[in-house]
């Protein structure tokens, strides 16, 4: 049985709830679950990360990932912003 004494995962109910509530692909959901935990899971409301770095954690071909982000981006579930380097 998992235990939180080895980690987890803080995140708004409301944001739990519309995933669940979302009609999400198999590969979209574990992409937008993938984007959670790098993101919330380290405190963070937004990151840079790469498509290699969704399918190392979810053994999604990284094309793949592309395209399941590119979708859920159409869908405002995942948004994303320029990104400059230095920040």
């Amino acid at each position: 049985m998992a235990d939180i004494d080895d980690g987890y995962t803080r995140i708004a109910n409301e944001l739990l709830e519309a995933v669940m509530a979302a009609d999400l692909t198999a590969r979209q959901l574990k992409v937008v679950l993938a984007v959670i935990r790098k993101t919330y899971g380290f405190g963070k409301k937004f990151d840079r990360i790469t498509n290699t770095q969704i399918s190392g954690m979810t053994g999604i071909h990284h094309t793949h990932v592309c395209k399941a982000k590119n979708e859920m981006i159409a869908m405002n579930i995942i948004v994303t912003t320029a990104w400059r380097s230095g920040e």
